[in-house]
Order: structure tokens, then C-alpha cells, then sequence
């Protein structure tokens, strides 16, 4: 018989794709935990992961064990929360997704507030790109995710902000001091963008594609600050999203615009349907809305 706690250990490796990452997570040594997860593929009489170089990799059979071992912890959770009265959300876990521009320009101050009321959640950040979160809402590695949604996915959520694409200008560019820039005008340009996953990435290549330029990729990274500092030294022109919080700051950033619109599309706050979501999440949620709102209005919520 499976025990909750082998189920537990496995899923903090599955969705960190590391022992030695999820060693610290569930308060074991590497060896010990890899021990456990032997031990669970003999009982189960599958392979659970294999490596890749040094990647390690869910199989087949451990991607459909994660799925369902994430919503039965779920559900063993609710079950706790229910017996322990925690059913009007002023103690317990929280699991929340965001990319890092979004957790660094919109998340931080909502944590701040939120642990302010609800001292006794304990609040739990992944930090991903836009379609990794997007999988994380979906097999129960987060309850709720700060994204856009994509073509597949069935969450539902609530409207937060309209991210816009920004390019930031070297010192020596023709069009700095622009407010907005027509992305026809930089097709012989380098750029710095982040790596595919990113939302702001898919925004990036859809409208290059949509108006046939093949950009001039000089970097892919996961760091907008790195592009933008990169961009300030003269290497290029740094794509980033009005969602981070640094593009609001520079005097040589301009909104990316295409046949006289802006590139954008709506992120949310998304979460799945038909999974246990804790009762804190609905404070959450208003939270973010609030902060997105004031944030879009140059304005700062008072506490």
C-alpha cells in the first residue's frame, strides 16, 4: 500500500526534476531520498525517471503518477483543512506561481499585505516561465498562477493586467526618446529576449512572424534584468514586458508597437477548475487585483 508521505516525496521531485533540490524541501539527505524513490518504483514495478545527460526526466508512467499523486494530496490536504477547521483560510498552505518579473514587480508587495492579514498561511512562490505555469496549475503543483493562458488550457481565472511588450535602447539608438516604436523599424536590429516559454516571448515572435521579419536573436535569457543591462551597455535591443517593474524606471524604454498597436495580451490569475483550492486563495486573488489595478494607474494601494 502507498503511503502519503512516499507520494509526497515523489512529487516534490517530479516537479523539480532534482533530488538534491527536493532533498531539502521534504528534510532529507540526497542519498535517503533517492533511496525512497528506488524503493517506490520497485513497489510500483515502473520507471518513474530516467536521465538524460545529466537532466533527469519524468517518464510516461511517472508524468501520469505526478498528475494523479498531486490532486490525491490535494485532496488529503482538503481533508485536513476540513477536520482542523481551517475551512475560512486563516492558517495553512498556499501555493502561488509567477514568472520573475511578475513575482519581483506585482507579487512581492501582494505577499507583504497578505502576510500582514493571513500571518498563519504559509505562502509557497514557484517561479517558472509562462507555459511552465500554466502545466503547474494544471497537475496540481500550484493552486494558482499569475499567466497567460494559452490555446490548451482549461483553467479559469480573473482578468490582473494587459502585459505590453517594451523594447529598451541602447544609449547611441536613432529612436531613443521615443515613447513608442513600430517593430518594423528595428528588423535589422540585434535583440535580447527571453527564452521560449516566456509570454513575452510568444509576443515577441508572433509579431515578427505576422509581419515576416526574422529577428536578429543575439541572446536568450531568463533574466530581464540581465537584457536590460545588456541593452544600457550598447549590445542590443532588450525585449521585456511592462509587467517588469524595472521598464517604468528608464528613460530610454518605448512601448513596441505593430500596424499602430500595441503588442499585449491579458494575464491572470488561473487556477483549476475542478482542484482543491484553498480558502485563503479568494483573499489572494482580491489582493492581486487591487495591486494590478493601482499599479496600472501609477498609483501604490494603502495598506
Amino acid at each position: 500500500m502507498l503511503e502519503l508521505k512516499e507520494l509526497q516525496n515523489f512529487v516534490a521531485v517530479a516537479e523539480r526534476l532534482s533530488v538534491s533540490g527536493a532533498a531539502k524541501v521534504v528534510h532529507l539527505s540526497q542519498p535517503a531520498l533517492s533511496r525512497q524513490i528506488q524503493a517506490l518504483e520497485r513497489k510500483l514495478g515502473v520507471k518513474l525517471f530516467e536521465r538524460i545527460g545529466k537532466r533527469l526526466v519524468l517518464t510516461a508512467e511517472g508524468d501520469d503518477l505526478l498528475m494523479h499523486s498531486a490532486h490525491l494530496l490535494d485532496q488529503a490536504q482538503a481533508l485536513i483543512n476540513r477536520a482542523y477547521g481551517l475551512e475560512h483560510g486563516h492558517v495553512g498552505l498556499l501555493r502561488i506561481g509567477a514568472s520573475p518579473q511578475t513575482i519581483s514587480g506585482l507579487l512581492s508587495p501582494v505577499m507583504t499585505e497578505f502576510a500582514r492579514l493571513y500571518p498563519n498561511v504559509n505562502l509557497v512562490i514557484s517561479e517558472a516561465h509562462n507555459d511552465a505555469l500554466v502545466e503547474l496549475v494544471e497537475n496540481g503543483g500550484v493552486h494558482m498562477a499569475v499567466a497567460s493562458r494559452t490555446n490548451t488550457c482549461n483553467l479559469v481565472g480573473r482578468e490582473l493586467f494587459k502585459a505590453e511588450l517594451f523594447a529598451v535602447l541602447p544609449a547611441n539608438h536613432p529612436a531613443r526618446g521615443a515613447s513608442k516604436i513600430d517593430i518594423r523599424e528595428l528588423a535589422d536590429d540585434r535583440f535580447l529576449v527571453l527564452r521560449r516559454g516566456f509570454l513575452t516571448r510568444q509576443l515577441f515572435d508572433h509579431a515578427c512572424a505576422g509581419i515576416g521579419i526574422r529577428p536578429r536573436i543575439m541572446l536568450e535569457s531568463d533574466s530581464t534584468h540581465t537584457l536590460i543591462k545588456l541593452a544600457r551597455d550598447g549590445h542590443g535591443i532588450a525585449v521585456v514586458s511592462s509587467s517588469a517593474r524595472e521598464v517604468h524606471h528608464l528613460d530610454n524604454s518605448a512601448a513596441l508597437i505593430s500596424a499602430g498597436h500595441t503588442i499585449s495580451d491579458m494575464v491572470f490569475a488561473l487556477w483549476h477548475p475542478n482542484r482543491y483550492r484553498p480558502a485563503s486563495l479568494p483573499a489572494f486573488v482580491d489582493l492581486l487585483e487591487v495591486h494590478a489595478d493601482f499599479r496600472g494607474k501609477g498609483l501604490t494601494p494603502v495598506p
